[in-house]
């Protein structure tokens, strides 16, 4: 969108603020194994690392990641029980072969760290 390639959360950090100055609220950025990255229409940023797990089909884990931050953030409205949530519904995806039920998902939510905030 920008043109550029990102190697660092700092500039990933710096073009989610950018779209948000093009109108985007909430911006929720996938850094595959190396976590995510939330900057909450408020400006806060909050950063999630990954669970351990062996990725066996990365297809549909952006979805899923999203579903669980859309799921979690409607549960209580905390940013970051939406962000932990959706880390951890998209590395169940990702982990598994197929995708990932309820009870892998809440299994990684429970590795997640809440010092990722």
């Amino acid at each position: 969108m920008f043109g550029v390639t990102l190697h660092s959360p700092e500039e990933i950090t710096y073009y989610g603020k950018r779209l948000q100055e093009k109108g985007a609220g909430n911006v929720l950025m996938s850094m595959a194994g190396d976590g995510a990255i939330l900057i909450t229409e408020e400006g806060e940023v909050f950063r999630m690392g990954v669970p351990k797990g062996i990725v066996k089909n990365s297809v549909g884990a952006g979805d899923s990641m999203v579903a669980g931050f859309i799921a979690g953030y409607l549960e209580n409205g905390s940013y970051k029980h939406a962000l932990r949530l959706g880390s951890a519904a998209g590395s169940a995806s990702a982990f598994s072969d197929g995708l990932a039920g309820k009870e892998d998902i809440m299994r990684l939510y429970e590795e997640l760290s809440k010092e990722g905030f």
